[in-house]
């Protein structure tokens, strides 16, 4: 069965160059998707976190989540013993009602060092940094 289309098609494939392979159809840098890039820039997110984090561990600075449990702690235990409850309770309200910085660094450094194991140093550097006081390297 020899017909035009065939005919066609067979003229049509002499006359393509020998050095094309059908298979290679795809060309070499292909773009990129957007779930691709998506997935490619989580993963450099996630490496540049691990790496943060390796360097802080190597430097003993303990986590920002564990630095701010330490301040959650400090103004909890603060609370407590100068009868803030009771204050805000009495007066209805949270006016007037101060924690003493030096107050909250020392009872964060408290938590820190002697609950949490973390050096004095490193535990400073990360309160004060954590807290606004000195600004980030």
């Amino acid at each position: 069965m020899y017909d035009e289309t065939s005919h066609l098609l067979a003229g049509l494939i002499e006359q393509m160059p020998e050095d094309v392979y059908l298979d290679d159809a795809e060309p070499e840098s292909a773009p990129e998707t957007g779930s691709a890039r998506s997935a490619r820039e989580r993963r450099d997110a996630a490496d540049r976190k691990r790496a943060e984090r390796a360097r802080r561990k190597a430097a003993g600075i303990p986590e920002p989540a564990l630095v701010d449990r330490a301040i959650a702690t400090a103004l909890a235990d603060l609370s407590c013993r100068g009868g803030f409850r009771a204050r805000a309770r009495e007066q209805k309200g949270f006016e007037g009602i101060a924690y003493g910085l030096a107050d909250l660094i020392g009872q964060a450094m408290e938590e820190l060092v002697e609950r949490r194991g973390v050096k004095q140093r490193q535990a400073k550097k990360a309160l004060t940094t954590r807290l606004g006081l000195i600004r980030q390297a």
